[in-house]
């Protein structure tokens, strides 16, 4: 019930926002501060023929506590099934991001990520700090222009992941120095399909959009097993207040699916990371954003976007990590 009422209250607002385009017809204009998504939504448009875009992102997330379903469980409470809890998870990403305007209808995007992880673990005896700094996997996408029309624009998006993230990191364990549990490796280890579509819709003042992506995980790596399919969906509604600055509210769901296989150098006895049927789960958070477009001096054209998330649901299958909060700082410009 708790869910249905955030989601609902998110979606009211940003409907209130887009009212007054339906009131009369309205030209896209993407050089405003909404001309673009949040920081956090991912391949939202398309480009010009022969432009050239390019961006940078960067995540802050901090996990605190421990859930099992949406129940917070102690590490006390863990330690009665396993060896090893995990009070604190911090996790940093840096994204660099290009597209380049193939065609009219049609732009190419590749994205490098940069995956900072460290937990902070807990046995009876002793806490012990692990660490990870790993290449993620590079993502490919053809941004795919199927509606542009007035004030509405909405794009497919296909592709697929690189496996360029390490697998096979090793830190300190419970029992010593050992391969470290998935979430602190660089990536899938397995060529991933990427589908997703954006729809977004404008008038004088105010924006609103949608945007749905999943993974498709359908083959093992070299490790003998297969993270689980992902799955999100936004909502959002942003309001400019200038010419140059404007404020967003978002709604987002994720979902995420066991992992199938094992990982066969790590003990999911001992910790629950590392337990492929602890993994998966779904949450919603609610980004609040401000967005600015600047119009003058040497950086004009540039953009910079700042989204916080305050999580109101998450529903874990095993002993993880909770989310306390997230940070999203987004740099964008085009080259040519």
């Amino acid at each position: 019930m708790h869910r249905r009422i955030v989601s609902a209250g998110v979606l009211l607002a940003c409907l209130l926002v887009a009212m007054p385009a339906t009131a009369q017809r309205y030209q896209w204009n993407s050089d405003r501060p909404d001309g673009h998504a949040p920081a956090g939504v991912k391949a939202d448009f398309t480009l010009p023929r022969g432009e050239i875009y390019v961006g940078y992102r960067y995540f802050e997330e901090t996990f605190r506590g421990t859930l099992v379903g949406t129940v917070e469980v102690t590490s006390d409470d863990v330690l009665d099934f396993f060896t090893v809890a995990t009070p604190s998870y911090d996790r940093t990403v840096h994204e660099l991001e290009v597209r380049y305007g193939v065609a009219d209808w049609g732009t190419l995007e590749v994205s490098v990520p940069f995956h900072r992880n460290n937990m902070l673990k807990e046995t009876n005896l002793v806490f012990f700090e692990t660490s990870s700094d790993v290449l993620g996997d590079v993502s490919i996408r053809g941004l795919f222009r199927l509606l542009e029309m007035d004030e509405y624009r909405l794009s497919l998006t296909l592709g697929g992941t690189v496996p360029t993230g390490k697998l096979g990191k090793s830190g300190p364990t419970a029992t010593g120095t050992g391969v470290l549990p998935y979430t602190m490796q660089g990536g899938s280890g397995s060529p991933d399909i990427l589908v997703g579509g954006t729809f977004q819709v404008q008038n004088d003042v105010a924006s609103v959009g949608a945007q749905f992506n999943s993974v498709i995980r359908f083959m093992d790596n070299w490790a003998d097993y297969r993270l689980g399919n992902r799955y999100d969906f936004s909502i959002w509604g942003a309001y400019s207040v200038t010419d140059w600055v404007s404020f967003s509210l978002r709604g987002f769901w994720e979902h995420w699916n066991r992992i199938e296989g094992s990982e066969s150098r790590t003990n999911g006895a001992e910790d629950p990371l590392a337990n492929s049927f602890a993994q998966g789960g779904e949450r919603i958070v609610i980004p609040f954003g401000i967005n600015l477009y600047l119009r003058e001096g040497n950086a004009a054209g540039h953009r910079l976007s700042i989204e916080y998330y305050a999580t109101v649901h998450e529903d874990l299958n095993g002993p993880q990590p909770s989310m306390e909060r997230t940070l999203v700082i987004s740099w964008q410009t085009l080259l040519f």
